[in-house]
């Protein structure tokens, strides 16, 4: 309904059998159509607990089995995602914006641990995925989408069976690089 054109690239690495802990960055709310339509994943989205409260899309979030998690409570955050993923079965994954909030300008922001922790914890691959251009189909303060064309780069999957807490660092680090790395040179 949108009047855009959407590139994937790497669409072979997403398997729709394997459950992934999905790692994406976050330029615009349009992310999430794009990741929703063109992933082709079954995929629950980690979100702050304050969106719960949004009218219509908390409720429908809630409905849809998405998770809520107490951003500065690490400690629920990990016990509501264990408990989503007992209910969860094979091949449903979870979405992460590990910047935690919107990038206004296009830039990575620092990593938040949730979506590596998980990874680890749940000894899951981890799916690195790049969007370009969503920005500018949907920038911040704006409720009308431009037309434009968008892509979703889609990295091979990280292992991270055998990983322990130790390798959470160097996890975030090698999926930073990986995200970044489909991202134009003036946004790296």
């Amino acid at each position: 309904l949108t009047p855009i054109r959407v590139h994937v690239e790497g669409g072979e690495h997403a398997q729709r059998d394997r459950s992934y802990i999905v790692a994406s960055n976050h330029q615009s709310m349009y992310d999430i159509l794009v990741i929703y339509g063109w992933l082709r994943l079954d995929l629950k989205w980690v979100m702050k607990k304050e969106l719960r409260k949004m009218p219509a899309i908390g409720i429908g979030c809630e409905k849809a089995g998405h998770i809520f998690v107490e951003r500065r409570n690490p400690k629920q955050a990990a016990q509501a995602i264990t408990a989503a993923l007992k209910r969860l079965g094979n091949g449903i994954g979870l979405l992460f914006f590990p910047e935690g909030t919107r990038s206004r300008d296009g830039h990575l922001l620092p990593f938040k641990k949730g979506a590596f922790r998980t990874a680890i914890d749940q000894q899951l691959p981890l799916l690195p995925v790049t969007l370009v251009g969503t920005r500018d189909i949907l920038p911040a303060r704006s409720l009308m989408p431009f037309p434009g064309s968008v892509r979703l780069v889609i990295h091979p999957p990280m292992e991270t069976v055998g990983m322990t807490p130790e390798d959470l660092d160097a996890l975030m680090e090698r999926t930073r690089r990986t995200i970044s790395s489909a991202m134009p040179p003036e946004l790296q």
